[in-house]
């Protein structure tokens, strides 16, 4: 066991998390694996609370612990990195990853154009549009959901079976205007909302990364509109070399 050393100059959370990064470093714990829980540390080592949270809180920022609301904090896997000039999906990425790549709906249906819908679709506000949302799945676990909303006309042509399978536009590869059509992203950290504390099993303010698209087909005219939202824990998007 690690002595803290409360004579030393370095801070008490800084010697615990160094013993932690230890364990993860040396193999003792591995990817996914649960590790003690807070009151077990304040335990062990006589802490505070607010010692070891400090500790823990570090160590997940840098993406080397996943906290999950309800069943506790674990070693996290490497980040998976997609660069958008790879060509590539994001499916076809985690393939060539060897991670099982899936998609789960569970919503989709009308609803009224907010402001921002209205604007990215160029259609009238509160008019009615289509909503599908899709949890991003890898090895059976969230790590992103997908908003997307498309014009009611298009909603027609979706195909239901590439909502399930392939990269995330495949359920509307097919219809004809997504020939030499073109998208364009934005790219910012959030906080988790309500929602993605939800539905990504994260703690509220957790680190979030938003990747924002619009799909424009040849005519000039909006396809699609998307909000994706990923665990900043889990996912990091790479810009050039």
């Amino acid at each position: 066991m690690l002595n803290i050393d409360r004579k030393s100059p370095l801070p008490l959370h800084y010697q615990l998390k160094q013993h932690l990064l230890e364990k993860i470093e040396s193999g003792d714990w591995k990817q996914n694996d649960l590790i003690p829980s807070e009151q077990e540390l304040q335990d062990s080592f006589k802490l505070s609370r607010t010692t070891v949270r400090q500790a823990l809180s570090d160590l997940v920022y840098e993406g080397l612990l996943i906290r999950e609301r309800g069943r506790g904090t674990f070693v996290a896997p490497p980040k998976m990195t997609h660069s958008p000039e790879d060509r590539k999906s994001l499916t076809e990425f985690m393939l060539d990853q060897g991670i099982k790549p899936g998609w789960k709906v569970i919503e989709k249906g009308s609803v009224e154009a907010n402001k921002e819908v209205a604007e990215m679709l160029n259609v009238p506000y509160k008019s009615k549009v289509y909503r599908i949302r899709r949890l991003r799945l890898a090895e059976e676990k969230a790590i992103g959901v997908h908003t997307a909303f498309l014009p009611e006309a298009i909603a027609s042509q979706i195909n239901e079976a590439g909502l399930l399978e392939g990269g995330s536009l495949n359920y509307i590869s097919q219809i004809e205007q997504m020939t030499n059509s073109h998208a364009k992203r934005s790219i910012e950290a959030i906080a988790a909302s309500e929602l993605d504390v939800k539905l990504l099993h994260l703690s509220l303010g957790s680190p979030v990364l938003m990747i924002q698209r619009v799909v424009t087909g040849a005519n000039g005219k909006p396809i699609e509109f998307l909000q994706a939202r990923y665990r900043g824990d889990r996912f990091k998007y790479q810009i050039g070399d």
